[in-house]
């Protein structure tokens, strides 16, 4: 039995963003929130009433799998009255449409997370999410959405995929390289113009000119009623089995785990956490790009290169962070290989055919790729350092789950998130937060300026308040809306987060909390084109979840704690 619904009016939550708006609106509750509480245990009372709930008993409910049970809950928070500020958009009497996108089970917290993407007339909403979280009993714990109306668009497209496809072969590489994924109809906000449109968006476009970007793929936004390009958005981003001992490229003495290759020779394999390092002999990998990864780094007159000592070490390490404290099985989740090049060199930015000083993240390919820079009249790796290693693959991270846009405040996220973890990696074995280091980039050598500073973003020409957000152009000249710079405004509140104290002048969360808490908030809560609003309220929801067996009073403590880090930088729901 069903009950007559009184239509609801769909309410605007209120958003702390730059300038720009990602056209969608933000909804959450949470079982440890008090108002959160309210409307879950309205809705469990009422539940009965609903189709669906109603035929089932609550033991029957236990034995549901997952994504049945968040489908009910989803439906039933949509259609009732006690949750009138979530609502179902409409598009010209067209109802809103929610696929699956699978369940997650959540070791670190003893949850299950089902995720959901909303669509009109069968085509997805760019960037829009429902996630729901639901206890071992599938009960639910929490809602969270991201949902947009694209009124006033035809969902009829003008231009057939293969003329939006043409669009992207005019910039591809050498007009050769195209994605292997056909083009896919979305409602898209263009966000420069404020507007809905029916576009096509083409994935990981390899680019003729990287020198010109700075990057290698885009992903290609193109008008499906007049064929027109609307946008390109980057997606590679840059940063500015036997066990032996060997010297790494600041000359430090590493532990790693190699193998042989079958013909007696010594390579840089890891079978056990499948890490490989391979070495690229100083060629161009957006010219030579089939010929990645290169070959596998190999022991000579038993001696291991420095570069790939360091490449291979620090990989290693970023492996056993992902699987002991965040429970993932590599940068895919799925335990596949973690992939890194070094010795790489691309001809347009390279001074004197060998330095290249950059390092970055290859989507396409699912691989690091690391270049090198003089220092002393010797060539260092970047992958020297381990909290760029650890920032770069955690892009990888990003690519694999909330896939942030990498443009203006959801690209300074991104980034942001990629920072965090390059600090929380690289300073896993201080176990005393007061000793941990905030610069990234600062170890490679005593001649390198570091490339920030979480603990003072203004050192280094950040904002570090939302008051001084710069709305930059969404151009490659302004680093895609200055991803870079305003990044240093969610990385101070990261800070603040890490380093609270209580009364008592201790530490309020653990290192491992902290990284939890993120690494949740990244891979649970967000999707491509959320903000810093967004990532504070998917990191209340995470601390809701993960400290809800706690006492009351730590829990709240902890919950204050975090609301004061985002506030602190203006950071507000």
């Amino acid at each position: 039995m069903t009950t007559k619904k009184t239509p609801k009016k769909a309410v605007k939550k209120s958003r702390t963003r730059g300038r720009r708006d990602n056209g969608l609106r933000s909804f959450a509750i949470h079982i440890s929130d008090s108002q959160g509480a309210a409307k879950i245990k309205a809705l469990n009372v009422s539940r009965p009433q609903f189709a669906g709930f109603s035929e089932i008993s609550t033991s029957r409910l236990t034995k549901l799998d997952p994504e049945s049970a968040a489908q009910l809950y989803l439906n039933q928070a949509l259609d009732s009255n006690d949750v009138p500020q979530f609502t179902a958009p409409e598009l010209d009497g067209a109802a809103s449409e929610f696929k699956s996108l699978g369940t997650e089970s959540i070791p670190l917290t003893g949850t299950r997370i089902v995720k959901f993407r909303q669509y009109f007339h069968k085509i997805p909403v760019y960037g829009s999410l429902v996630t729901v979280e639901l206890d071992e009993k599938n009960e639910c714990l929490s809602i969270n959405s991201a949902l947009g109306t694209p009124s006033g668009v035809n969902p009829i497209a003008k231009v057939s995929p293969n003329d939006a496809l043409e669009v992207a072969q005019k910039e591809a590489a050498f007009g050769k390289r195209l994605p292997e994924a056909a083009p896919r109809l979305h409602f898209y906000f263009d966000q420069s113009r404020g507007k809905w449109l029916l576009a096509y968006i083409i994935e990981n476009v390899p680019i003729k000119d990287a020198s010109e970007t700075g990057t290698f793929l885009m992903d290609f936004v193109v008008d499906a009623h007049t064929g027109k390009l609307v946008t390109r958005l980057p997606r590679t981003v840059s940063m500015a089995a036997k066990l032996e001992t060997a010297i790494d490229a600041l000359g430090k003495r590493r532990r790693i785990y190699t193998d042989n290759d079958g013909n007696n020779a010594k390579i840089m394999r890891n079978k056990n956490l499948n890490v490989h390092t391979y070495d690229f002999n100083f060629r161009d990998p957006v010219r030579e790009f089939g010929r990645l990864p290169g070959s596998y780094v190999k022991k000579k007159s038993n001696t291991w290169p420095p570069d790939g000592v360091s490449a291979h070490a620090n990989a290693e390490e970023v492996a056993k962070f992902l699987r002991r404290t965040l429970k993932r099985a590599n940068i895919d989740g799925q335990g596949g290989n973690m992939v890194s090049t070094v010795n790489c060199v691309y001809a347009e930015e390279s001074r004197g055919g060998r330095e290249w000083e950059n390092a970055f993240w290859d989507p396409e390919l699912r691989q690091m790729v690391y270049g090198q820079r003089f220092d002393d009249g010797q060539l260092l790796t970047l992958s020297a350092n381990l909290d760029i290693v650890a920032h770069e693959m955690f892009h990888g991270v990003t690519d694999f789950t909330a896939r942030l846009e990498y443009a203006a405040e959801s690209g300074a996220l991104n980034e942001s998130y990629s920072d965090i973890f390059g600090a929380i990696i690289s300073n896993a074995k201080r176990r005393n937060i007061a000793d941990w280091e905030w610069e990234l980039g600062e170890g490679r050598s005593d001649t390198v300026t570091p490339f920030r500073d979480m603990s003072d973003p203004s050192r280094f020409g950040q904002p570090k308040h939302m008051r001084n957000y710069q709305d930059l152009p969404v151009t490659s000249n302004d680093d895609w809306g200055g991803v870079h710079l305003n990044s240093g405004i969610h990385n101070f509140a990261a800070y603040k987060l890490i380093t609270a104290k209580a009364a008592n002048g201790k530490y309020i969360f653990k290192p491992s909390e902290c990284a939890t808490l993120f690494y949740l908030a990244l891979t649970q809560r967000l999707s491509r084109t959320s903000g810093f609003s967004d990532s504070r309220i998917a990191v209340l929801q995470t601390a809701q979840t993960l400290f809800r067996k706690e006492n009351p009073a730590t829990r709240e403590a902890k919950i204050r704690a975090i609301k004061n880090a985002f506030s602190a930088v203006g950071i507000s729901n």
